[in-house]
């Protein structure tokens, strides 16, 4: 067990490591050459050495000591381990990378190249459940004490240094930062969810009706369904709940079968980013959209 948690600990360290060469070369080939800025710290430091010509690791360093005091005191141990953990490997990937330049010639290699790099690093890094503390420690201690939602506090920040750009850079630079930072949340979207985004799709129907409809959802769609037992708000009637998940592809197929067997079945379909465990039609790999 214990030598099983050192193995899990292991690879989460040499993934946050890639992760910040990444996020390191991303920073000194691409975006700093081009007077581009990422988010959250990072993005200030960047900002800093382009203006003032700071030092970006002193600077990241600097910015990130209150936070790490405050992180002591508010969140676990373990968190505040790695983050400190993917901080220094990012100040130290940025002085070794110092030196490497990715020469781009137009702004859209610059947005897609950029932002990939970027985003596969911090992909990596929160697919390790690491960070390199900064935005995500605010996000985090906000996040705990007020009900913020963590993705807004963060957003937010990365508006601020969006206008700061703005105004030192202009609406060109300011514009292709906007972009770049969206390429990488898509990026690191699709690191963490993968391809294998299925539809959670919820059916409401009678309790008399739901053996036809869930007898005919499995033998044509060939998927697994859970019956939910229910009680109708307003008329107080039993009613039954079907709960699946389905391919992307499938969902037609779902609504045709669904429309024929109870054509008065309430139905309402979500997407779905991950799908764990096991599910009939979701053992196989060849059942995978």
């Amino acid at each position: 067990m214990v030598q099983s948690t050192r193995r899990q600990d292991m690879t989460r360290l040499a993934g946050i490591t890639f992760g910040t060469l990444l996020i390191a070369i991303a920073t000194n080939g691409i975006l700093l050459p081009n007077q581009l800025l990422s988010g959250g710290v990072n993005g200030i430091a960047m900002f800093a050495n382009l203006v003032f010509g700071t030092n970006i690791s002193l600077m990241v360093i600097c910015l990130n000591i209150p936070l790490f005091i405050l992180a002591y005191f508010h969140l676990t141990k373990k968190f505040v381990a790695y983050s400190l953990f993917g901080m220094l490997a990012f100040t130290f990937w940025v002085e070794i990378t110092a030196g490497i330049v990715l020469e781009t010639n137009e702004a859209l290699s610059v947005v897609i190249a950029g932002g990939i790099l970027h985003g596969l690093g911090t992909g990596l890094i929160f697919k390790c459940d690491g960070s390199s503390g900064g935005v995500d420690i605010i996000a985090k201690i906000v996040n705990k004490y007020f009900s913020f939602n963590i993705a807004t506090i963060s957003l937010s920040i990365n508006a601020g240094i969006i206008v700061i750009s703005l105004i030192y850079f202009g609406i060109d630079l300011s514009v292709l930062t906007i972009l770049t930072m969206f390429v990488s949340s898509k990026i690191v979207n699709f690191v963490l969810d993968g391809v294998n985004r299925k539809r959670t799709i919820y059916i409401v129907t009678t309790k008399e009706r739901h053996r036809i409809v869930c007898e005919a959802l499995m033998s044509q769609v060939n998927r697994g369904i859970t019956i939910i037992p229910a009680i109708g708000g307003y008329t107080q009637n039993e009613k039954s709940i079907l709960y699946m998940t389905v391919g992307v592809r499938e969902v037609a197929k779902v609504k045709h079968v669904v429309s024929h067997a109870d054509p008065n079945a309430f139905m309402t379909i979500s997407e779905t980013f991950q799908v764990i465990g096991q599910g009939k039609g979701f053992t196989l790999p060849a059942s995978v959209d």
